[in-house]
């Protein structure tokens, strides 16, 4: 039973100015890992642990959920932080320009994800994850980066389709492989 999401990917060149973000994030000297750069995505929703079999049938929700959805763009924009500042445990990229449409998306995707079984998740917030916190060691100077880089552009990146992704954790790290793409509308 593959583990399993439903994912945005984005540009190499947001890619490139978010790992150059978690380079700068390294001299806080915080106890974090790093999401590895080919892995950072917009979860639109996780899955779990998913059968084999339900492969086929989430990639026809998929399908009926982005129909009609033409392509657009996706502006990736500040860092903050999940859930405080005070108690961190992920630091992420917001997404701006966009947003409305990867709410719009997400909420469809989510209720024909209904339509087929799966229990309805809670507050869907579009970010790009790119670092996991791991402990509180030198929070401040890890504050004040965030706070220092709050505003921070990394680029727009096309929306082009949505993925079905499977996880396969390995002792160093996930790796990532696409099931399923959904293109969207020209």
């Amino acid at each position: 039973m593959p583990r399993a999401f439903i994912a945005i990917d984005i540009s190499e060149s947001v890619r490139q100015k978010l790992t150059e973000i978690q380079n700068r994030l390294k001299e806080t000297g915080g106890d974090f890992k790093l999401v590895e750069p080919q892995n950072i995505h917009v979860t639109l929703r996780f899955l779990g642990e998913i059968p084999d079999k339900k492969i086929e049938e989430i990639t026809g929700a998929i399908k009926k959920a982005v129909a009609g959805t033409k392509k657009f763009n996706l502006e990736v924009k500040k860092i903050g932080v999940f859930p405080n500042l005070n108690y961190v445990r992920v630091i992420w990229a917001g997404v701006e320009k966009g947003e409305d449409e990867v709410i719009a998306l997400q909420k469809r995707i989510e209720g024909e994800l209904q339509q087929i079984g799966f229990r309805a998740e809670g507050d869907f917030v579009p970010h790009l994850t790119i670092a996991r916190v791991r402990s509180a060691k030198n929070k401040e100077r890890l504050a004040k980066f965030i706070k220092e880089n709050s505003s921070i552009d990394f680029g727009t990146t096309p929306v082009s389709a949505v993925e079905l992704k499977k996880s396969v954790l390995t002792p160093k790290g996930p790796i990532y492989s696409t099931l399923a793409r959904i293109e969207l509308e020209d």
